[in-house]
């Protein structure tokens, strides 16, 4: 049996750990206000908030409940809008929800304020832009967005900033709730979830059969499939979910996700790759979607699996007590293979950390700006001294069967002099090293001459004194 605190009570199910949260709710729970959209975690209709017990306290964050799989909820506090719903009247979000005319058919307004709260929850110091940031992946066919986007930019004026010091504090919760955005009833959650993970039961939640990350790309294409399958939750094994930065080498856990990236702030100094981060996915997803699971989805396309080949990463794979490292350029076999046997399981991967002479950048085209796979994306690294490169490293996805690191490309341009020249080396030699097809997101000659195009742009963009543009672009 799976149990876990829903809102402010125990709730024990007996639905398979493959089911979703998203059916629990209305179908078990009868919480109709969470809303069944698109089951695919695009929309954000079903948002709710999981609450994870740590050493600090509780952790909560935003996540889309139709791709959430019942079994994560063991031992963990799931927040429907119900949940945080004031015993009379609204709360102060949902209030100026409606005074901004930001709320028409309902569909999607439980979604939105579920992850306004996340935001809150996720921060001592709120600011109105990344509190309308934090909507990205909620969709709405009635306003425009307009008049969300101004409700939610007046958060830090219903809140200020809170006096914690951590966002997972009781300190924090106390903020929350005294500014009502929160019920008293938070304040009761952690006694409750150090008593019900007080017998480390997980007979009857984690099995073998199949391996489960986030989830956030398995569940979108395979939830019936997986409903009454034995999965086994990576998210429960100690160990893969850390990151740590040492001397001169920073580890990632394969179960640590891209919001876990992001808040470590291991790509703060790293080019755009923190900024490139905020677009993959929404936030719901990168709260759950992590790099272990990017890398063996084996998406030709899978930003984090670009940005990690240009990082020249290698990976940890462990079977038991045993384990052996592989280059993760040498991982990928062909189109969805990889170099991963039975009983394996991808553990951890380890890159150099980046010094002042290595400079990075990341580039992507999709249909859509914000929230798309790519076409074509890519990475690179240069590490520079005296004005030559001294290593490259470079990366290109949609352009081959698997995520690809470009060999010939990246040895052609060591020792050579930065330079127009050397970049339109780089271009020819990036074009002729691919094979795209044509598929909905291009022909193969579209993506071979936009690889062309972004390739330019990591010189345009990391040496911009050094590079005629006009010539490249």
């Amino acid at each position: 049996m799976i149990s876990f605190i829903l809102n402010n009570k125990k709730h024990t199910t007996g639905l398979p750990p493959g089911a979703v949260a998203l059916d629990l709710l209305r179908e078990e729970a009868g919480l109709t206000g969470t809303r069944e959209g698109c089951r695919e975690g695009d929309c954000g209709a079903c948002t709710v908030l999981l609450g994870t017990l740590l050493l600090q306290g509780i952790e909560y964050r935003a996540v889309n409940s139709c791709i959430l799989p019942v079994g994560e909820l063991h031992g963990r506090h799931l927040v429907t809008i119900e949940g945080i719903n004031p015993e009379e009247g609204l709360s102060p979000l949902q209030k100026v929800f409606v005074e901004e005319g930001a709320s028409q058919c309902g569909f999607c307004t439980p979604g939105i304020i579920m992850s306004l709260t996340g935001y809150l929850l996720g921060t001592v110091d709120p600011d109105d832009t990344e509190a309308a940031d934090s909507l990205a992946g909620n969709i709405c066919r009635c306003t425009g967005y307009v008049s969300i986007s101004k409700s939610a930019r007046t958060v830090s004026g219903i809140t200020g900033r809170s006096p914690a010091e951590c966002c997972t504090s009781r300190e924090h919760l106390e903020w929350l709730v005294e500014k009502e955005i929160l019920p008293p009833n938070f304040l009761g959650i952690e006694e409750m979830l150090t008593a019900l993970n007080a017998d480390g039961s997980e007979a009857d939640v984690s099995g073998e059969t199949v391996t489960v990350a986030g989830g956030t790309d398995l569940f979108a294409v395979e939830a019936e499939n997986l409903r009454n399958t034995d999965l086994k939750f990576l998210s429960r094994e100690t160990g893969m979910n850390g990151i740590t930065v040492l001397e001169n080498r920073i580890l990632i856990g394969a179960g640590a996700t891209v919001r876990d990236i992001i808040d470590s702030g291991v790509f703060r100094n790293a080019g755009n790759l923190e900024q490139s981060l905020q677009l993959v996915a929404s936030p719901g997803v990168r709260n759950r979607a992590t790099v272990g699971g990017n890398i063996v989805n084996a998406s030709p396309v899978g930003d984090l699996t670009i940005i990690f080949l240009a990082l020249d990463a290698k990976l940890r794979i462990s079977s038991g007590s045993d384990y052996r490292e592989v280059q993760l350029k040498d991982f990928f076999r062909g189109y969805k293979l990889f170099d991963l046997s039975p009983g394996e399981l991808l553990e951890s991967l380890v890159y150099k950390k980046p010094d002042s002479t290595t400079f990075i950048n990341f580039e992507k085209i999709a249909m859509r700006q914000h929230l798309d796979i790519a076409s074509v994306n890519t990475a690179a690294a240069f590490r520079v001294c005296g004005g030559r490169i001294e290593k490259a490293d470079i990366s290109a996805g949609g352009v081959a069967p698997v995520p690809l690191y470009l060999e010939r490309t990246s040895a052609a341009l060591r020792g050579m002099k930065i330079s127009t020249d050397t970049a339109q080396l780089a271009v020819r030699t990036a074009r002729s090293e691919v094979s795209p097809i044509d598929d909905v997101r291009g022909s193969a000659e579209y993506k071979e001459l936009l690889l062309g195009k972004l390739v330019a742009a990591h010189f345009a963009e990391l040496f911009p004194g050094q590079i005629n543009a006009g010539e490249l672009l």
